[in-house]
C-alpha cells in the first residue's frame, strides 16, 4: 500500500463534489520512482521541474568531474549512486517544486494504486449531510474550550513541567 499526497493548484476552492474541481488535484506518491532512477532528465521534464533540473545537471557535473579525478570506475558507481538517490528523492522534489508554484497541500491518501488512493481521498472527504434534528442539536450545545493539562497551578506545555518565569 502506498501513501500520496494529495495537493491542490493555488486557485483551487474546496472539495464540494464538482468533478471539474476534484480532477485537478495532483496525488503525488511517496515512494522510490523506478522512472525517475532510470530516465533523470527526461522524467524533470515531462514534470516541468526546471529549477530542479538546473541543479541536478549541476550536482552531477561537479560530482562527475571529481570522481573522474580518481578513476574511470568511479565515474560509473557515482552515476548509479546518483540515479539511486534520485530515484529516492524525486517525488519530494516534485512535491516541492508544486509548492514553489503555489500549490497547498490538502490530505493525504493511501492506496495500492493512484485510483484507489483518489477514491479513498475523495469517499473520506465527502461531508455527510446529518439530519436536521441533529444540526440543531448541535447548534444548541454550548461551545466546551479545550482542556489544558494543569499541575497544581502550573500549565503544563509540552513535555516540560517547570515553573513559569512570565509574570
Amino acid at each position: 500500500m502506498s501513501t500520496y499526497v494529495v495537493m491542490a493548484p493555488p486557485e483551487f476552492r474546496d472539495l464540494d463534489g464538482d468533478p471539474r474541481q476534484t480532477d485537478r488535484l495532483a496525488f503525488v506518491p511517496d515512494r522510490f520512482s523506478f522512472l525517475a532512477f532510470l530516465f533523470s532528465i527526461i522524467w524533470l521534464l515531462v514534470h516541468r521541474m526546471w529549477l530542479v533540473l538546473l541543479g541536478y545537471l549541476a550536482v552531477t557535473l561537479v560530482i562527475e568531474l571529481l570522481a573522474l579525478s580518481v578513476g574511470p570506475e568511479a565515474v560509473g558507481i557515482v552515476a548509479l549512486l546518483m540515479s539511486l538517490l534520485f530515484g529516492f528523492e524525486a517525488q519530494a522534489l516534485r512535491r516541492w517544486s508544486l509548492e514553489r508554484k503555489g500549490w497547498r497541500i490538502i490530505g493525504i491518501a493511501e492506496g495500492s494504486s493512484r485510483d484507489e488512493a483518489e477514491f479513498r481521498f475523495l469517499h473520506k472527504t465527502a461531508a455527510p449531510v446529518a439530519p436536521v434534528e441533529e444540526q440543531t442539536d448541535r447548534q444548541q450545545r454550548p461551545h466546551r474550550s479545550p482542556i489544558v493539562p494543569r499541575v497544581g497551578s502550573e500549565q503544563v506545555v509540552g513535555l516540560t513541567l517547570g515553573p513559569e518565569t512570565r509574570q
